[in-house]
């Protein structure tokens, strides 16, 4: 056993010997510690964006929640193909550290944080999927809370008809008809590859196994067959989310 290992042993059982209220006040103290973590993380990715944005001549202060979010689809888009192209960011000489993992912030982890920690008055969480490099300017599926929804190409003969039809984004014939799915349980969105012929991918690296379930993040890149997909979180008010609920 390792010197790490002992000493969470030595804590643990000095937890149990405390009294349970005392325990109680324990556990509260580490939530709002945890809490207090949190929204430090918030200011520091706040930051790092506010600062890449004055990078590129924007005022961080001045754009709209939805341009936000687009400026930082730009920086995720910008990293996964500096990635894949083995150079480096022009806009990486600063970057903030994760105060939980000690590594720089990533784009992506940027992406996560702002818009999957920092607090909010709204309550009802959607989710997005949008064409990567379409010739045909902001193509999206939305992906509505408590849904299940069938990634594929539409085929009237067989009676396959997906929810998110990636037929006319895909002209080699690289996604299967029933490619993979979207699932919703509460506020967390999943995908799983349907044992497809080509596969599918996440942020160009994670080849899913057939009929697990994959949690996405938002920000996460999806490569169906050839056709990348960008997933996406909103969170609208209650009142917004019924206004544009689907009709039947």
């Amino acid at each position: 056993m390792s010197d790490t290992d002992a000493d969470k042993n030595k804590l643990r059982g000095w937890v149990q010997q405390m009294d349970a209220s005392h325990r109680r006040q324990l556990m509260q103290v580490l939530a709002e510690d945890a809490s207090l973590l949190q929204e430090t993380s918030v200011d520091l990715a706040e930051a790092q964006l506010r600062r890449l944005s004055d990078e590129r001549g924007l005022n961080w202060d001045a754009l709209s929640e939805s341009d936000r979010e687009r400026f930082l689809d730009m920086l995720v888009r910008e990293d996964a193909e500096a990635t894949q192209t083995n150079a480096a960011s022009q806009h990486s000489s600063r970057k903030s550290i994760c105060l939980q993992c000690g590594r720089d912030l990533t784009p992506h982890d940027l992406y996560r944080v702002y818009f999957s920690q920092r607090p909010t008055s709204t309550d009802v969480i959607v989710g997005k999927l949008f064409v990567i490099d379409s010739e045909e300017p902001h193509v999206q599926f939305p992906v509505p809370a408590e849904s299940e929804m069938l990634i594929g190409r539409l085929d009237p003969n067989r009676g396959i008809r997906p929810e998110v039809d990636l037929s006319r984004y895909d002209p080699a014939a690289r996604v299967s008809r029933k490619h993979a799915r979207i699932t919703v349980r509460g506020d967390q969105f999943f995908i799983e590859d349907l044992d497809s012929a080509n596969g599918t991918f996440i942020n160009g690296r994670l080849r899913l196994k057939p009929h697990e379930l994959h949690a996405l993040e938002s920000g996460d890149l999806i490569r169906i067959g050839q056709t990348t997909l960008q997933f996406l979180i909103a969170i609208l008010p209650n009142d917004h989310a019924e206004h544009h609920q689907p009709r039947a």
